[in-house]
């Protein structure tokens, strides 16, 4: 079963993305702020990560470049679900390495279909 690490301190959001990636099939961890969202990433080896921007303890940008840094987590695939639909933050996440970019209100089953599309290219 392939693992999901939600990254966003929107609790609702979270909780209804958490029970539709449950019920497409994957196991779904959750981190708040960009503190857990690293050690979560380290700890867990999730095989994607969906990524807030905006949030505690640093931003999504933040995690991303820690990430690319880090051995152990450097090549895990990330789609950004963020509420900001600027051209600098969209390119800043694309030189990162993103699999994706979506801007929130996320349309469900475009998010599924770009899930599936990138852990087969895994």
């Amino acid at each position: 079963m392939e693992k999901i690490l939600i990254v966003d301190d929107e609790k609702d959001w979270v909780r209804m993305l958490s029970t539709r990636l449950q019920h497409e099939g994957y196991q779904v961890g959750v981190a708040f702020d960009a503190i857990q969202a690293v050690t979560q990433t380290i700890d867990l080896k999730p095989d994607l990560l969906l990524l807030d921007i905006i949030m505690p303890a640093g931003s999504g940008i933040g995690v991303l470049e820690n990430l690319r840094e880090n051995v152990k987590a450097f090549n895990i695939p990330v789609i950004v679900l963020t509420g900001i639909s600027d051209k600098q933050t969209k390119e800043a996440a694309e030189k990162l390495g993103i699999s994706g970019y979506f801007v929130k209100p996320v349309d469900m089953d475009k998010l599924i279909e770009k899930l599936k599309e990138v852990l087969i290219k895994k």
